[in-house]
């Protein structure tokens, strides 16, 4: 059986304001870029099955736009007969019960199996059962869910999931994700034939049987410089797994320079030193100032930098304050925005959410700081 497994499209992300010739912002257009090469494989190849592990979407109410591109590709693999199964995950899934999920424009499409509500759903494709379970209410709904699959003898049995994984080193590194849920390894039984999962986005084996395939594109620059793309499975008696990469937009981090014993116009030759020695054009790049006062920081040369940037796509400085002690005598200390906001939400008093509120408003000061457009 040809399978094709696929995850964390988040068609409608969007990201700086660079506007492609059409007029849309130009990162909404790259991800519509890479699905349609997808897409574009699958009509070429005609697998028996696709599986898409959630996030489809990058947003719980994506624009119209978004669901118009979606529909179109998915009427393609529609017309074809070609199945497609797709679980929500946690960008896409209301929170609340009660909200409508953007997935039941799909229910009508022949050979399109949306599964979105909270719950296991089984799909039989030939000779597979596929155990599909969306993002689900609650980490322990996640669990009773996966305990209430049964296996069925004499075919091939596929669970797919959306969640993180606790015992692999990867995933502990970037824990924190919105409405996230996290199970641990030992969920992921060797009985399956094959355990099809989505959130992290970095293609990664997890046991023999479970894979992540990643996401289709470069949505943060903890992902930078990985390759991206999805899985091209034979399914029978043996497990066969091929990777299949995606053109896709270059990420680039440059690294961390450290200001400490640099000057400010030594700082500036370092960043441009850099941009020199890598390919940027039309990429998205990132430099990292460890260690650098507000003196400095406010003495380079940003013309220079900003002409010397031009030809990426976007580039931003990430940087971190570094305040002599001596300098700091008899004066106050000003932190960081991340230190002021640590200190000024530990003394608000908050009931519910604190953890996820903490999280949310860092992931938005990250993005914010220092970046030049």
């Amino acid at each position: 059986m040809k399978i094709l497994h696929v995850a964390d499209s988040h068609i409608g992300y969007s990201a700086y304001h660079k506007v492609a010739e059409n007029g849309l912002n130009q990162r909404e257009v790259d991800v519509y870029n890479a699905f349609e090469q997808f897409i574009d494989y699958a009509l070429k190849t005609k697998p028996d099955l696709i599986i898409h592990a959630g996030d489809l979407f990058d947003s719980v109410r994506p624009t119209n736009r978004a669901i118009s591109f979606v529909l179109n590709q998915l009427l393609k693999l529609s017309e074809e007969e070609i199945p497609f199964i797709v679980i929500s995950g946690n960008h896409e899934t209301p929170k609340l019960r009660e909200t409508g999920s953007v997935f039941r424009i799909f229910e009508h499409l022949n050979n399109i199996y949306p599964i979105y509500k909270g719950k296991l759903e089984e799909v039989e494709i030939e000779n597979a059962i596929i155990h599909a379970i969306p993002h689900s209410f609650s980490n322990e709904d996640l669990r009773k869910n996966i305990g209430m699959v049964k296996l069925r003898e004499s075919h091939l049995n596929i669970l797919v999931l959306h969640a993180g994984i606790i015992g692999i080193k990867e995933f502990s590194y970037t824990r924190g994700d919105f409405n996230e849920q996290i199970i641990s390894s030992g969920y992921l039984s060797p009985d399956f034939d094959y355990i099809a999962l989505g959130h992290f986005h970095k293609p990664t084996k997890v046991t023999d049987n479970a894979y992540y395939a990643g996401s289709i594109e470069h949505f943060s620059f903890k992902e930078a410089g990985e390759e991206k793309g999805f899985y091209d499975i034979e399914l029978g008696s043996s497990l066969k797994i091929n990777f299949i990469p995606l053109k896709t937009r270059g990420m680039l981090d440059l690294g961390n320079i450290d200001c400490l014993n640099l000057s400010a116009d030594e700082i500036t030759n370092e960043i441009i030193r850099k941009f020199m020695e890598s390919e940027i054009k039309d990429k998205i790049v990132r430099i990292n100032l460890k260690r650098i006062n507000r003196g400095k920081f406010k003495g380079l040369d940003w013309n220079r930098i900003k002409s010397a940037s031009s030809h990426a796509l976007h580039f931003e400085i990430s940087y971190e304050f570094y305040e002599i002690e001596q300098e700091l005598k008899g004066k106050s200390r000003i932190g960081s925005l991340v230190d002021e906001w640590k200190e000024y939400i530990s003394k608000i008093p908050l009931d519910k959410d604190r953890e996820e509120i903490e999280k949310l408003a860092l992931k938005y000061l990250s993005e914010a700081i220092g970046g030049i457009k």
